[in-house]
């Protein structure tokens, strides 16, 4: 069991599980919804959102075909607080929550969707699994800089004093015996948020602990992704989600210094 940290720096995390397109799936929401309800997720929303869909082919009579806008529908499933929140469309499902205890108990959530799914739908195949943490680093103490939290590979020129910061963005890219992992240190004065591709987006609310300060601090989003088609299997999901989960942790830890792990424990 993973040990949690006490003033934990994770504000947001998101798991996302493609699978074979279910064109029906409307059809079952009257089965999926009161599991989830059990679950203890009884908020339940339909959103219907326009998708831009390109045909095949390219070119109709030597020219260029247009593309068409076709409605879809995405289902929501919400708990009362408002920290926790699945996405449900035809082909993925996604587990955003502000309220991270443990991966085993966010994973144990996950697949326990994921299960209500398969036995509703019997899903075929699994397309793609990825999982992602935005860490908040604030100093905590007087006199602290992110020099004490972060190690001097990622602080890029952001502490040199000179002008006024805008950002500074450390990014590395890699793949690994699990999938692809890509990790990113944001530096910026302000308020803890979210990135600009989830800004907008259908998200959980932020704890206020991270929002209620501004200043200087940084975001650690570290993003693992296995891609590749496969049979569904409700054990290799979890033996895959929980290598993803690994590469993060590991990369974690070697961005956070010794002093952040301590002033976090």
């Amino acid at each position: 069991m993973g040990k949690k940290l006490s003033n934990a720096p994770v504000y947001y995390t998101v798991a996302q599980v493609q699978f074979n397109p279910i064109l029906n799936l409307d059809g079952f929401i009257s089965t999926i919804q009161p599991r989830m309800r059990e679950a203890r997720f009884p908020d339940f929303k339909r959103e219907v959102f326009q998708q831009l869909v390109f045909p095949f082919g390219g070119l109709e009579s030597s020219q260029m075909a247009v593309p068409t806008v076709t409605p879809q529908c995405r289902y929501m499933f919400g708990d009362i607080d408002g920290r926790s929140l699945f996405l449900l469309d035809s082909n993925s499902l996604s587990y955003q929550t502000t309220a991270y205890e443990t991966f085993e108990a966010f994973s144990a959530a996950l697949l326990n969707m994921l299960r209500i799914l398969h036995e509703a739908l019997n899903l075929d195949y699994i397309e793609r699994i990825g999982i992602r943490y935005l860490d908040a680093v604030q100093p905590t103490k007087a006199g602290e800089t992110l020099r004490e939290y972060l190690v001097p590979e990622v602080l890029g020129l952001s502490l040199r004093g000179e002008g006024t910061l805008q950002h500074s963005v450390s990014e590395t890219v890699t793949t690994t015996q699990s999938g692809q992992l890509v990790s990113r240190v944001f530096i910026r004065h302000g308020v803890v948020g979210l990135p600009a591709d989830l800004a907008g987006a259908q998200t959980p609310t932020i704890a206020s602990r991270f929002t209620q300060s501004e200043g200087m601090h940084a975001i650690i989003d570290t993003d693992a992704s296995f891609n590749q088609r496969e049979v569904f299997d409700m054990s290799k999901v979890e033996a895959r989600l929980s290598a993803l989960h690994d590469e993060i942790a590991h990369s974690f830890k070697a961005i956070v210094s010794a002093n952040a792990l301590t002033a976090w424990a």
